[in-house]
Parts: structure tokens; sequence; C-alpha cells
């Protein structure tokens, strides 16, 4: 436990004697001045935890003193206590004017200044330890604040570092998807030419593969770099009209309707909205719609159908709905389903792995929500929702 160290300021030699038997009689260290001179020498010494002094004295007067011990900076939180006769109670006043904290009277009960001299001390260790406390907190603020904004500058420079990344990625990106048009447009041309030519079966076989790759080849640069620039750019990509939802629609079918007629598959498009206007980004809504019926195809056999639902939902949402007869996703597709160059047992392109993965930037840009599913019967469900503002 702590000892407390006492200062007692008196010129009277029994009130020192009686004080300093009290005090450590009770377990305090005590020292004796005999005037306030002699006191505050002591004080620039050392350090002591309460001072009792003695109300007049000669000289630097007690009420001097005690004004002095608090206007100290290193001295000011000591509680001071006056010692004062019966009859010098009428000066009170002064001792709290002073600063003084408290006073006793002599002759000296032993319990009252017992007692007020632990409440003095208990209420300064308290405040003691709240501001230590208070300085500790501080600093563990101050160095949490200093961590924390160390933090948020090492994330500054690793989000410009990846925004860095991601442009010389789109950049790379563009760059592929230009060196391999720029070929596939020689190529392109030449087999438009060689096709004015009459050749057997064979050949014509073999320029028809070779037609097929070189467009499938043309559409993969195509749809890499229109979503490497929505993933860099998102909405900032698009160019927002005001548009005809369903006749948007329509133009992605009627994009459509040659292959899927070649297999007698059948597009119904149902038509469920009292108002189909939309403010967004015509063609690339209808990449999104033709790249998800694509896909419906591919996955469609001879002679099924494809079913198209919009409609205008209770919560200001244009929701659409195309719905196969197909396979449907199986579990590794699920897990993969928007994943760019994925080319797993997936429900989409497999030629070039970017179809959903495309769609799904699209209707990102727009705010919007795309879900795909399985039907409780047979094939594969994608749901589209786009805020109606």
């Amino acid at each position: 436990m702590k000892k407390f160290n006492i200062l007692v300021i008196d010129d009277h030699a029994g009130n020192r004697a009686s004080l300093q038997e009290i005090l450590i009689a009770n377990d305090f260290v005590v020292k004796t001045a005999i005037s306030s001179k002699a006191g505050l020498e002591l004080l620039s010494k050392e350090l002591f935890d309460l001072i009792f002094i003695e109300s007049l004295m000669p000289g630097m007067n007690s009420y001097q003193t005690c004004q002095t011990i608090k206007a100290d900076p290193r001295l000011r939180n000591i509680p001071v206590i006056f010692v004062v006769r019966n009859e010098d109670l009428i000066f009170v006043k002064e001792i709290y004017e002073s600063g003084g904290d408290d006073y006793v009277v002599t002759p000296l009960v032993w319990s009252e200044l017992l007692m007020k001299t632990r409440i003095h001390l208990e209420l300064k260790y308290s405040r003691e330890m709240s501001r230590n406390m208070n300085q500790l907190l501080e600093a563990k603020v101050a160095q949490r604040t200093f961590e924390l904004e160390d933090s948020l500058k090492k994330l500054g420079q690793a989000k410009k570092d990846l925004e860095l990344l991601s442009i010389a990625k789109s950049e790379f990106l563009n760059l592929i998807s230009h060196e391999i048009r720029t070929p596939l447009n020689g190529i392109l041309g030449s087999l438009a030419l060689i096709g004015r030519y009459h050749y057997t079966d064979e050949v014509n076989r073999y320029f028809s593969l070779l037609d097929t790759s070189v467009k499938r080849l043309e559409k993969f640069s195509n749809t890499i770099l229109e979503a490497s620039t929505l993933r860099i750019k998102g909405d900032k990509a698009l160019v927002f009209t005001p548009i005809d939802l369903v006749k948007v629609m329509r133009q992605a079918i009627n994009h459509c309707s040659a292959k899927f007629t070649e297999k007698s598959i059948e597009i119904i498009l149902q038509n469920e909205t009292t108002n189909s206007s939309y403010k967004g980004d015509p063609k690339y809504l209808e990449k999104c719609f033709t790249a998800i019926l694509d896909n419906a195809f591919k996955f469609s056999s001879k002679g099924n159908k494809v079913e198209i639902t919009i409609t205008n939902e209770a919560n200001g949402l244009f929701k659409i709905t195309i719905a196969d007869y197909g396979k449907g996703f199986s579990k590794v597709a699920m897990e993969n389903i928007y994943k760019p160059l994925s080319n797993l047992e997936a429900h989409f392109d497999q030629n070039t792995g970017m179809g959903l993965h495309l769609a799904k930037l699209i209707v990102d840009a727009h705010s919007g929500s795309i879900k795909a599913g399985n039907r409780e019967t047979a094939g594969a469900i994608i749901e589209i929702s786009l805020p109606t503002k």
C-alpha cells in the first residue's frame, strides 16, 4: 500500500507535534515546517499528497501561501486543509477564496481529522487515477487513429494499384481484341471473295467450317472487348436514352430468328406490361437479351420452344423472364455461371464462355439484377429485374 506523504506548516510547536503524532500513528509519512517560507521550500524539493496549514501565521500569511501553492501547476492538485481556532471561524470565507479545500478546528478531534484526511486523499487519488486513465485512453486513441490513418493510406495506395492494374488489363484486352480483329478482317474478306466461285461439296464444307470458326473468333473478340469496357467503366460506358423495352426485346428476337427457325424452335413473347417505356442503353440491352437467347438456343432440342415474358412489377421493376425446355443447369454450371471463360459444363456459350458474364455486366450497369435457375419440369430460366427509375 502507498504511504501518503503529508506536510504540516505551523509556527506553533504544540500544534505541529499533535498533528504529527496523530498522523504518524495512522501510518502517514509526515514532515513539518515552522513557516510559510520553509513550507514552500520543502514543496519545491518534493511532492506531498496533502498539506495542513495553520490559519494565522506571521510574515507571509496562510491565505497567500495557499494561493501560491494553487497557482503552481505542479502543486495545485494537492489538497490544502487549514487548521483554525474556534474563534477564527469567521475567516472560513477567506479559506475557500484562497483555494483551500477544507479546515479542521482546534482543539483537534482525532476522528474528524482522520476522516477529513482520508476523504481528501481518496479524492486526490481518484482524480489522479481518472487523469491517468484519460491520458492512457487518449494515448490509445491517438495510437489507434495513427494505425487507422496508416491503414487508410495503404488501402488508398492499394486501390490506386488495383485501378492501374485494371486499366492495364483493359488496355491489354483492347490490344488483343484489335490484333485479333485485324487479321480476321482479311480472312473474312478473302472468304467472301472465294465464296463467289463454285467448288466441290467437300471443299465447300471446309470453307463453311472455316467461315464459322472465323465468325466465332470475331464474336469472341467483340464480346471480350465489351465485357472489359463494362468492367472498367460500369454505367459510364452506357448511353441512357428513352426506349421501349418490348421493342428492344423484339430486335433481339429478330437477330436470333434465323437460327431458331433452322431448328424449328418457337419463340413466344408475352408482353404483360401496361407501360414498357424505359431509360437505358438499347445497344447493350439488345446484346444482353441476344446472349441469353443464344444460350437458350444452344441447349434447346429441335422443335422445342423458348418463352419470354415481360411484366411490370408492383415494386417498380421491369421483370424479364426467358425460359427454355432444354437440359437445364448442372450443379457445376450453377457454381460458375457468371464467371468469364469458365468453359465448364455450363448452360451458356461453351465456345466463348462469355454469354451470361456479359449479360450480368450489362444488367449490373443498369442497376438491375439477374438470376439463373432451373424450371420445375425441365429446362432453364433466366430472370432479369430492371428498375423503372
